[in-house]
């Protein structure tokens, strides 16, 4: 029998080149394909954005109606100091149309559980919801639904497209 000794390759790197050439190697990077020569490189991406602007609507987004945006910082469902005027406006156009109703889309991140995310985005629903009807909205036209990671309005698992889906979506009807 021949063993990775007698043949003068150590046993673990004999181990190594088996698990490269047969894709059993446990890097936990996906590795970019490589450029093909022909193609030109492509441009330096722009700067990311920290955090996005709570003025955003969802026409920034896949939606075609323009909806009132609010987010939210990673792991929190604290309202931003952002978030007021855009509650503020959506109070005012609630109070002035009775017939309305609102139902506030609480989302999240791709990260963390399934569970964890969809109790965060209910509690971002009612931070939202409870500053409106701290501003004069009865509570009866107001719905809140979480939808937690499961429907992302951003596709991508870089900082910029979390930090947009970590959001409530105002949904007036």
């Amino acid at each position: 029998m021949i063993s990775a000794r007698s043949i003068g390759v150590p046993a673990l790197g004999l181990w190594a080149a088996i698990a490269g050439l047969t894709g059993l190697d446990c890097s936990h990077e996906q590795k970019a394909p490589a450029a093909h020569p022909s193609q030109p490189m492509a441009a330096q991406a722009p700067p990311r954005r920290e955090r996005p602007s709570e003025v955003q609507t969802a026409s920034d987004g896949p939606k075609d109606k323009e909806e009132p945006v609010v987010f939210f910082d990673f792991d929190s469902y604290t309202l931003r100091g952002e978030a007021h005027p855009v509650l503020q406006k959506v109070a005012e156009k609630m109070r002035g149309q009775d017939a309305e109703k609102l139902q506030i889309e609480g989302n999240c991140d791709d990260q963390g559980t399934i569970e964890y995310n969809l109790a965060l985005g209910e509690e971002r629903a009612r931070a939202a919801k409870s500053y409106l009807v701290h501003l004069g909205v009865p509570d009866s036209r107001i719905a809140t639904v979480s939808y937690g990671s499961q429907r992302p309005k951003y596709q991508g698992h870089d900082d910029d497209a979390r930090a947009k889906n970590r959001r409530d979506d105002l949904v007036v009807r």
